[in-house]
């Protein structure tokens, strides 16, 4: 064989085999033979057995082993696309759809991440009639709940997939700053966007850990992309206490408890007064595994074990309390948001389901801490009105699941859970005595109604109380500094008709069950509409033949009550319906079982 030869037969047999120096050998490459076509190796194959012993038979075996690995083309474990076709590969190099998950590497395609296999395989197939072949380990994933937090175990790791678990979990939530004018006046705030990564790696172990309020999150991405995610860990055990259910659910409750128990996680907007707790006694009734409660305050602290005892029939020392001076956990446990916060290390892995109430404070940072770091799988949020000023709904939605239900106030008019408003007005007057005279013209105006006066500060509330007592109306004083027993008592004689008057501060706002009032007086508030909508809500009762009546009194004189009036006049918006006026004169007329309902369930697009 001339130099000349020997340097063509290395040449060819390169080309499909690797030699191996210790003994002296070649053998045939699968990866080498699985770029070519079978002509292109039929070829090689002739000239070498010209240059070499290479007989028909080794020719015949390594056609026959071509066509094998022609039937499927396949993924190797380093990512590599084995098996295509020469005359395709042209092709697939030039194909932008496909260039978005492979790359050229060494005269072959590869694929850039694990997690673009499906849509790779999916590609190849339908668009070429190429059917690949890979190891399904590839695309299997492994969960399960250890120290407080999921780890997700994987046998493949790349960058490129970590690089979009880690966008995953940057958590992005917004922050209102002051706005101050040149002078240094207050002129608004503005929204800032803060972010918080929830995500670490560690590499050797091919494993991330993320909050377990994160799974449904992770568990979608994974799906998307065509893994399989295992979760090689179990709900807690069930509790013993002995629940007595007091209580059956209107249809739309039923509605939405239908929806959350597909998960077991959601978000659920019911306007105020629409029951949102009974939702979540039915789900703590059924599922009877452990169970927290946040709460805002220790009033709705107190509310929440007063539905335990009424509505469940579990005695009072069985209910652990986090909050207003206590530290009792117990399988069913009620905690205000700040306690929480405080003993987190003691709640972390004690509970299975989390119900969130007035959960559109979620979201605020020190709430969101509580969220994120408690390891409940099954999670529950309840809400008048998620949405939030400084669009951090969305960060709520994340944490506690997506927004299951939505119903409006109009939609609770239609059924008859509320009263309608008929009036919804506002006064504005110069400086406090104007102010306290419009007061007292209300007065007289609904001199047979029940009638709630909120204000702001407790000197006001108490100023007020002294004017109303001095010119003979049966009012009473709530503010935060009433003792329970006589605040009790005070709303005795509300009902009982021995005072048809009750001036408060923003103890009222939330959390305390209140007796049923007509009129609504705003005589002192902030610009935040929440606060508004808790106070109208005291007055939206229903009762057969009842309406709303809603004022605000505002002083143009005082520039913080102008400004709030201001901030929160958006809320009038969520009481205007499209029938209002025909629903108020049927109920006043007595014709209310003619109403037509205007709600539908239209819940499955929430």
């Amino acid at each position: 064989m001339s130099e000349e030869e020997f340097q063509e037969f290395l040449r060819l047999a390169r080309e499909i085999a690797n030699y191996n120096p210790e003994e002296k050998s070649w053998s045939i490459s699968p990866e080498k033979l699985e770029r070519k076509d079978k002509g292109e190796v039929a070829r090689i194959l002739a000239r070498l057995k010209r240059l070499s012993t290479l007989g028909d038979r080794e020719v015949s075996l390594v056609l026959s082993m071509l066509d094998d690995f022609k039937q499927k083309a396949r993924i190797g474990p380093d990512l590599r696309l084995l098996g295509i076709p020469g005359s395709l590969l042209d092709k697939l190099a030039g194909d932008s759809e496909l260039g978005e998950a492979v790359v050229f590497d060494g005269g072959s395609l590869r694929l850039k991440s694990v997690m673009f296999v499906q849509k790779v395989v999916e590609l190849l197939r339908e668009k070429y009639g190429l059917e690949v072949d890979f190891d399904r380990g590839l695309l299997k994933v492994e969960v399960r709940r250890e120290n407080g937090e999921l780890v997700w175990k994987l046998s493949y790791l790349d960058k490129l997939l970590f690089s979009k678990v880690s966008e995953l979990g940057t958590l992005k939530y917004y922050i209102e700053k002051a706005v101050l004018s040149g002078e240094g006046e207050f002129e608004g705030t503005e929204l800032v966007e803060r972010r918080i990564r929830v995500v670490r790696v560690d590499w050797h172990k091919k494993e991330f850990f993320t909050p377990v309020a994160l799974l449904d999150k992770f568990e979608k991405f994974f799906h998307d992309i065509g893994f399989s995610v295992t979760r090689v860990f179990e709900e807690r055990s069930p509790i013993s206490i002995t629940m007595q259910r007091n209580f059956s659910l209107l249809p739309h409750q039923e509605e939405v408890y239908r929806l959350w128990s597909r998960k077991r996680r959601g978000t659920v907007a019911i306007f105020t007064r629409g029951g949102k707790s009974f939702i979540a006694l039915q789900a703590i009734h059924d599922l009877r595994l452990p169970t927290i409660v946040f709460v805002t305050t220790k009033e709705l602290l107190e509310t929440w074990i007063t539905y335990f005892e009424k509505y469940l029939g579990i005695p009072r020392s069985f209910i652990g309390v986090l909050g207003a001076g206590e530290q009792k956990i117990r399988d069913i446990t009620v905690a205000t948001y700040a306690s929480a916060t405080k003993y987190i290390d003691s709640l972390r892995s004690r509970f299975e389901l989390a119900i969130f109430d007035e959960a559109h404070h979620v979201p605020a940072s020190t709430f969101k801490q509580v969220a994120l770091q408690i390891d409940a799988l099954y999670r529950l949020a309840l809400s008048a009105t998620p949405e939030r000023r400084d669009r951090n709904e969305a960060l709520l939605f994340e944490l506690c699941g997506e927004l299951l239900y939505k119903l409006t106030y109009e939609d609770l008019v239609s059924l008859k859970v509320v009263a309608p408003i008929e009036v919804m007005d506002a006064f504005f007057v110069e400086g406090p005595k104007e102010k306290i005279k419009k007061l007292l013209d209300l007065l007289e105006r609904h001199k047979n109604g029940k009638i709630i006066i909120f204000t702001q500060y407790l000197q006001t509330a108490n100023e007020l109380f002294e004017v109303l007592r001095q010119k003979g109306y049966k009012a009473e004083l709530i503010t935060g500094e009433t003792p329970e027993a006589k605040r009790e008592n005070s709303f005795r004689n509300f009902v009982d008709g021995r005072s048809n008057i009750i001036v408060t501060t923003t103890v009222l706002d939330e959390g305390i069950t209140v007796p049923d009032a007509d009129v609504a007086v705003i005589y002192e508030g902030t610009g935040e509409g929440r606060q508004m909508i808790q106070r109208i809500g005291r007055v939206l009762g229903y009762l057969p033949g009842k309406t709303a009546k809603i004022y605000e009194i505002i002083d143009v004189t005082n520039p913080r009550e102008k400004s709030a009036y201001r901030r929160r006049s958006w809320v009038l918006e969520l009481y205007r319906t499209r029938n209002l006026e025909e629903i108020v004169r049927a109920v006043k007329e007595g014709r209310e079982d003619k109403i037509k309902p205007s709600y539908q369930y239209h819940l499955d697009s929430f």
